[in-house]
């Protein structure tokens, strides 16, 4: 073979390497719901309501498995005048799923009880997604049409107290076990209902939960949990799913244990009972239907100042309320936190900068980054790799020299190297000196050198 047969050779699998970066999975069609369990299902369900009302619902441990018994005898008898005769898989099938429908949330209930998932994607009746072990997948889950999800996305709606029609299509609620509910309804939902929940993640509690799971290193939690009891003042950036409710859930079960704490938060997500008993939690309140009754996020931020906290945790500011919080934390409230959408310590800076303009008080922008800058002692970024690991990628110091630049000091760096047999590569590393350690030295603090790192 001569040396331009090689090359040609060369060049064809280059450019076979480069039509295959650029080929993509086309969407395949999805079966639409069983049309013989769907006519079955519409024709049991109101008689087995009709059954069931006078009765009530059984009580006991196997309320359960004797309302599948009873839901078996109403959709066979129901069955019997279907033609073709639906099969014992079928009758079963739908049993199964009213039971479900009465008791909990549908077709989507085995997806809440499995702890494996963490968030479910409802795409109108025929496409339902789950994120399960970090990695989304489509499941073989249908609703019969679009009223049997609108009908299930107002049940959950009414357990919150909520109301979601043609006036008010949208739903933004937490479930009782505190996961987080959001729904879009027709004409504003082009393709029918859609619904997403994401699970309360009840696992991560403590700071060693995070270590565990890979997110952080032992060195990166000695700091942060001195950070805290040093009451620097913390903001948790990153983007959405990232990980920054349940880091900043971890960050704060750090605090001492006799310090009152104020959550504010749009929807309670934050759980402080297993660490402190001295928790205030205060939630935000949208407007009614006549247009009033709204307290917002900056309402509470001021009530909090009142309540003698000895620290404000604010589930995520994204308004005008980020200068009440920035004058918090400068003002007596030393040791409190809150997170941020953000991809960097630059974007996290420019972002509170920008939404603090909204408390329109007629601050400079330079004015309000100085602000930002003196207010936020440390900064806490994650990142959400495409395997689902979620990562605490930096941890650095912001601060401004002589010229009133914004600098950042890097403590802690994750150096992400790329993939490996689909999962996400890299390493951790201390990046350098910490420029808090005589607040630590202050506080009593004594961390080992390889956390700390010396003065800077």
């Amino acid at each position: 073979m001569s040396a331009s047969d090689d090359a040609d050779l060369v060049d064809i699998e280059e450019v076979e390497r480069r039509i295959k970066l650029l080929e993509r999975s086309t969407p395949v069609r999805r079966a639409a719901y069983s049309s013989v369990r769907a006519h079955l299902e519409e024709a049991a369900f109101p008689r087995f309501i009709a059954w069931l009302s006078p009765r009530g619902l059984p009580a006991g441990p196997d309320a359960r498995r004797r309302l599948e018994d009873d839901a078996r005898v109403i959709v066979l008898e129901t069955a019997r005048r279907f033609e073709p005769r639906p099969s014992p898989a079928d009758v079963e099938h739908v049993a199964r799923v009213i039971v479900l429908d009465v008791l909990g949330t549908g077709p989507l209930q085995p997806f809440l009880d499995d702890p494996r998932v963490s968030e479910i994607m409802v795409n109108g009746p025929e496409q339902v997604r789950v994120e399960r072990d970090g990695r989304i997948e489509l499941t073989d889950v249908r609703f019969r049409d679009s009223n049997h999800l609108t009908h299930l996305i107002r049940k959950i709606a009414e357990r919150m107290d909520r109301r979601v029609d043609f006036q008010s299509p949208t739903l933004d609620g937490r479930m009782p076990d505190g996961s987080r509910v959001h729904a879009i309804l027709p004409p504003i939902a082009l393709d029918g209902p859609v619904l997403t929940i994401r699970k309360y993640g009840a696992v991560f509690q403590q700071i060693e939960d995070l270590i565990s799971c890979g997110s952080m290193i032992p060195e990166m939690a000695f700091y942060l949990g001195a950070c805290v009891k040093a009451r620097l003042n913390i903001a948790i950036g990153g983007p959405s799913a990232s990980g920054k409710t349940t880091t900043l859930n971890v960050l704060a079960s750090q605090v001492p244990s006799h310090e009152r704490i104020v959550t504010i938060e749009e929807l309670a997500e934050l759980d402080l009972s297993r660490s402190h008993a001295h928790v205030v939690r205060l939630q935000a309140r949208t407007d009614n239907v006549e247009k009033r009754g709204e307290v917002s996020i900056r309402d509470l931020v001021r009530e909090a100042l009142r309540m003698r906290a000895d620290r404000i945790v604010v589930g995520e500011a994204r308004g005008a309320e980020m200068l009440d919080v920035l004058q918090a934390m400068r003002c007596g409230h030393d040791g409190s936190m809150t997170t941020i959408h953000a991809t960097s310590p630059g974007d996290l800076i420019e972002r509170a900068v920008t939404i603090a303009l909204f408390g329109n008080v007629g601050l400079s922008e330079a004015s309000l980054r100085r602000t930002v800058v003196d207010s936020l002692d440390v900064l806490v970024l994650l990142a959400r790799f495409a395997d689902g690991q979620r990562k605490v990628v930096r941890v650095t110091e912001p601060w401004r020299d002589a010229g009133g630049e914004v600098r950042f000091n890097d403590v802690f760096v994750f150096d992400h190297t790329g993939y490996r047999d689909g999962r996400a590569t890299g390493a951790f590393r201390r990046a350098g000196a910490t420029r808090h350690g005589e607040r630590f030295h202050r506080a009593g603090i004594e961390l080992p050198p390889e956390v700390l790192g010396g003065a800077g």
